[in-house]
């Protein structure tokens, strides 16, 4: 069966049975209605958001100052020595601009505030998450100076203890 013959049996059908006709009709115009329709979210009057932009990758000044700062505290513990540090991030940076939300009759708009030289005003800057880290040290294989280490990584970070693995150096 062809499609010329499928859409004339259609055709048939329809032409025998008005009802079937105007219920397709209608359920047509609805949902050309419901496609034209702009969404609700613009009907409705929300809280001003402020606008996030996502920087491409991971700070690399905050990742190397947070491994930096680790690094020195940990060789403050008793029996380590010759640390070093890994962090590992879960996604980048992301900066909230100020902005300027005006409501209208059904229109919520919300516009970036530009500081005098043409940029942006910053409001915050959210710093990821750390996933996990390393540490590698001289003293790493004791179990004593390895529950130290991680338990300190731990509360300075505010992660758990599972995320954070010592070994000793060569």
């Amino acid at each position: 069966m062809g499609i010329k013959q499928a859409f004339d049996g259609f055709i048939n059908h329809l032409k025998r049975s008005p009802k079937l006709a105007l219920y397709l009709s209608v359920a047509a115009v609805c949902i050309i209605a419901l496609l034209m329709m702009k969404s609700p979210e613009a009907h409705s009057a929300k809280a001003p958001v402020p606008e996030q932009v996502e920087a491409p990758e991971p700070s690399a000044d905050y990742q190397t100052e947070l491994e930096e700062r680790l690094k020195q505290i940990i060789s403050q513990i008793g029996g380590v020595s010759d640390v070093s540090v890994m962090l590992t991030l879960d996604g980048s940076e992301q900066k909230v601009f100020a902005s300027d939300t005006s409501e209208s009759d059904s229109k919520v708009e919300s516009k970036t505030v530009i500081a005098g030289s043409k940029e942006a005003l910053l409001e915050s800057t959210k710093y990821p998450q750390v996933r996990g880290v390393l540490v590698v040290c001289k003293g790493g294989g004791k179990a004593a100076v390895k529950e130290k280490v991680v338990n300190a990584v731990a509360t300075v970070l505010d992660i758990s203890t599972s995320k954070v693995y010592v070994t000793d150096a060569k």
